[in-house]
Order: C-alpha cells, then structure tokens, then sequence
C-alpha cells in the first residue's frame, strides 16, 4: 500500500452477513476497548441476543470478529 493510501479496515462478526456485515470499521478501532466493540456491533445492527450468546459463553467472552483489510 502506497504511504498516501489510508488502509480501510471491514468488522464481520459471526453470522454477520444476515445482518449488513461487513461493515466499515470506526476510525478509532484500535484504541477500542472490546465491550465499546460490542456496543459498536449492536449499534450497527448486530443482534444483541447474538453478542450474548458469545459473551456469556466461558470459552470467548466476546464476540469473535473477523476484521478485513482492505
């Protein structure tokens, strides 16, 4: 990627697809703590029953994302 080129970064979460994901990461991603990536995710419309199946579950605690670089 060319230094003049910004890289745009995709969030897809489990199952994503049936709800608009993947959408565009916000700007400040990487100083995110993971719950203001979950609210995030509910925000833009992941399904909050689904945000806690993954959080109440003893092996993630969060909802597992796949992030894409683009």
């Amino acid at each position: 990627m060319a230094d003049n080129q910004t890289e745009t970064i995709y969030i897809d979460p489990p199952s994503g697809w049936k709800y608009g994901f993947p959408k565009k990461a916000p700007a400040n991603l990487r100083e995110m703590e993971s719950h203001d990536l979950t609210n995030w995710l509910v925000e833009n419309g992941y399904p909050l029953e689904e945000v806690e199946v993954w959080t109440n579950s003893p092996k993630y605690g969060s909802v597992p994302c796949r992030f894409i670089s683009a």
